[in-house]
């Protein structure tokens, strides 16, 4: 959930798996947690009997349960009634920090679609959902091809070259960068895109770039983020599960190679699926 979360409620012994991210909730606290952090890909419809059910059987707040059933059955009840009813139910978040939420939920309604779903983009894009992150981005590019608003318009070029990127869409990803760049001046755009260029291209031709774009100053940093980045793929299982099925194909023992190989491209499959569910 990306931080330690202090459970003094019961952990269910099945989670609660929010359908459009598929992340699991173990806890009350881990439930509050999530609400609070996501509001923009939380929906009415998310709260709802199979959410109720778990918090009853699974957490056994009975009492939260029948509150949130019957609030749901009200016509009057919208999104933030339920939410600040599940928030308020025990003193995970302050009292401040509800009411700044409340205040996150209104704000988020006077948004245009465009600046909503973008924040449901980042959403999905924080998850690692990167398939379904562009899939948003490229929504609203098409939608509204006219927009006036060149600091959005730079910021969903940006994020959209980070899904991109991790999707290993090189060339697409170093041209939203550059568009990015262009629209805001942002010297994050560069910086990322001078960085995946350096991936592929020789330190000559990105020092060449750097001075074009007037940012010599960001190759020290950017080479030595560079060094830290190979130092964590040489140590990850995926790099050293293909360094054995190498070994195995240098000493032409193909049966070994091609099992090794058949999980490297399992695991690289199911990291797929997962940004597609």
């Amino acid at each position: 959930m990306g931080r330690v979360i202090l459970c003094e409620t019961t952990p269910a012994t099945t989670s609660y798996i929010f359908p459009n991210t598929k992340i699991e909730v173990f806890s009350y606290e881990e439930l509050c947690f999530y609400l609070y952090n996501n509001i923009a890909l939380i929906s009415e419809e998310y709260i709802g009997v199979p959410m109720f059910n778990w918090i009853e059987n699974e957490l056994h707040l009975g009492e939260l349960a029948d509150r949130l059933r019957e609030l749901k059955e009200k016509a009057t009840t919208d999104l933030t009634d339920l939410l600040t009813a599940i928030l308020t139910f025990k003193e995970y978040y302050t009292i401040p920090e509800v009411k700044e939420f409340i205040l996150q939920l209104e704000r988020m309604k006077g948004l245009t679609q465009p600046q909503f779903r973008k924040l449901q983009a980042d959403g999905f894009l924080r998850y690692h959902k990167y398939l379904k992150a562009l899939a948003i981005y490229d929504e609203i590019l098409e939608q509204y091809p006219d927009m006036q608003n060149d600091k959005l318009l730079g910021a969903i070029y940006h994020n959209k070259a980070v899904a991109l990127a991790h999707n290993f869409e090189l060339k697409e990803a170093t041209e939203a960068y550059l568009k990015a760049y262009e629209l805001t001046g942002n010297s994050g755009s560069i910086y990322e895109y001078l960085l995946l260029m350096a991936t592929t291209k020789p330190r000559e031709d990105i020092e060449v770039l750097a001075k074009y774009y007037k940012v010599e100053d960001m190759l020290d940093t950017l080479y030595d983020a560079i060094e830290d980045a190979e130092t964590d793929v040489t140590g990850s299982p995926i790099y050293h599960r293909m360094e054995k099925a190498v070994f195995h194909y240098q000493k032409n023992n193909l049966t070994d190679f091609s099992k090794r190989m058949d999980t490297v491209i399992e695991h690289l499959k199911s990291e797929f699926r997962e940004q597609t569910e």
